[in-house]
């Protein structure tokens, strides 16, 4: 890749306090030629974690016969603006999180990535609908999440994504300065953005546990690593805070050494935040325009996206597809909406046909099996059914443990503590059923094994 290529770095910093403004000039800079007076901002409210601004640029027109203003907006120029929400540097790595989705827009699974700026992104905005938890269980959303989330299991090869990190700079700078943007090439310099993060990290207050770092290699996966990191970010200022934070210490060492979830089945490229906000229905083919992914079988067939890659890891693949059935139910916790056996069934068959596919179609990798060839068998089926309903407990404790430090770092008006005490509770429940522990089936659990 040539430095004109290289993914352009914008040294400024992003403030709630003023947003349009540091919006506007964030924007400007990337795009002097945009005219001001004809600039939008939209700002989502989806997300508990980010300040996300839709950037609109109008085309501003009249009419020869009549003078009448004529509007237009060309989505294709259209861009998303993605700042951090403060303090998540602690569960989140906001370079790994850049080059997963500079990756990502190489092999058209992400939109295009525009630049970075010290707390936050920049790229295409994808047209298209957000789901609700209740579209999840629609068959033809859920199928065509399915084969989706095939095709990036299958298509994403962890080392190549390792590598990434040599093709993404930053090598190129605007600089706003002069007041008219420049290009800095600085390979040797530490970027701002590393060091607005790396400041961020230190000024948190937190007098954190070490952790250990183990070598993670391609191939293996960094779901418990990721755990551990968060456990060791826990406060522990209160007695009943040291006591819980020892006692999810011990669960992840039990979890760990007795349940043979680590390594469990194909390691993958999760997305492990599939929840309904990040995946977004395409409009039908005729409407389409800017970023769209490769059809999936009929172009005619609903067409799903995803979108926001900060939590994505080399994983166990059970536990991206536990995760995704997890978060049918939404934020309330509604576990009406888990999906019974024989809808995830439908979903695993249509999901591994569209892996077996794809995988045909990519390079050879050191996880090779029975999938790479022929048609998918009822026995691959059971198979991965019996691993993601061995995972079907950990994503209560992934987000468990999320939420209670979210509770201590988020501005956001969101209950975090409740929301930790309810995910947590799952990963209770299904403790109690691993162990054969007598007790009254929790509701999630019923409709988990409910036919």
């Amino acid at each position: 890749m040539c430095d004109d290529e290289a993914l352009t770095f914008l040294p400024l910093t992003f403030s709630q306090a003023d947003a349009n403004a540091c919006a506007t000039h964030l924007i400007l800079t990337l795009f002097p030629e945009w005219d001001p007076a004809h600039l939008d901002f939209i700002r989502f409210t989806d997300g508990i974690t980010n300040t996300l601004l839709k950037c609109v640029h109008k085309t501003i027109s009249h009419d020869p016969l009549t003078g009448a203003e004529k509007v237009s907006i060309d989505e294709m120029e259209s861009a998303l603006l993605r700042a951090y929400g403060k303090g998540t540097n602690v569960l989140i790595d906001r370079g790994r999180e850049c080059q997963n989705h500079f990756y990502l827009a190489l092999h058209s699974l992400a939109p295009p990535l525009l630049a970075r700026f010290n707390n936050g992104l920049i790229y295409r905005f994808v047209p298209g609908r957000v789901t609700s938890p209740a579209d999840l269980s629609i068959p033809k959303v859920y199928t065509a999440v399915a084969k989706r989330l095939g095709q990036w299991h299958a298509k994403i090869d962890t080392k190549g994504l390792m590598d990434a990190l040599e093709l993404m700079g930053p090598r190129r700078r605007i600089s706003p300065d002069s007041g008219v943007p420049e290009l800095v090439y600085d390979d040797t310099m530490e970027s701002d953005e590393e060091a607005f993060l790396r400041e961020g990290a230190s000024s948190d207050g937190e007098d954190e546990e070490d952790v250990e770092e183990k070598g993670i290699k391609p191939g293996e996966s960094e779901l418990w690593l990721t755990l551990q990191k968060w456990i060791a970010a826990l406060p522990e200022h209160k007695p009943e805070e040291v006591e819980q934070k020892k006692l999810l210490t011990d669960e992840l060492e039990w979890i760990e050494d007795n349940t043979g979830l680590s390594g469990l089945g194909e390691i993958v490229f999760g997305h492990c935040d599939l929840l309904s906000g990040n995946v977004i229905v395409l409009p039908k083919k005729e409407k389409r325009t800017g970023f769209c992914p490769a059809d999936i079988g009929p172009a005619e067939d609903l067409q799903v996206t995803f979108i926001d890659y900060e939590y994505a890891i080399p994983t166990e693949r059970a536990f991206d597809i536990a995760n995704h059935f997890s978060e049918w139910t939404g934020f309330d916790c509604d576990y009406n909406l888990i999906p019974t056996s024989a809808t995830r069934r439908s979903f695993i068959k249509s999901y591994l046909e569209s892996f077996r596919t794809f995988k045909a179609d990519s390079p050879p990798t050191t996880t090779t099996g029975a999938e790479s060839e022929g048609e998918t068998t009822e026995e691959e089926v059971e198979k991965v059914m019996k691993e993601v309903d061995s995972f079907r407990g950990i994503p209560g404790f992934y987000w468990g443990i999320w939420a209670l430090i979210q509770a201590t770092i988020s501005q956001i008006d969101f209950d975090y503590a409740a929301y930790a005490e309810l995910r947590l509770a799952e990963y209770w429940d299904w403790k109690k059923a691993f162990l054969n522990e007598e007790r009254e089936q929790s509701l999630r659990e019923k409709r988990w094994l409910s036919l």
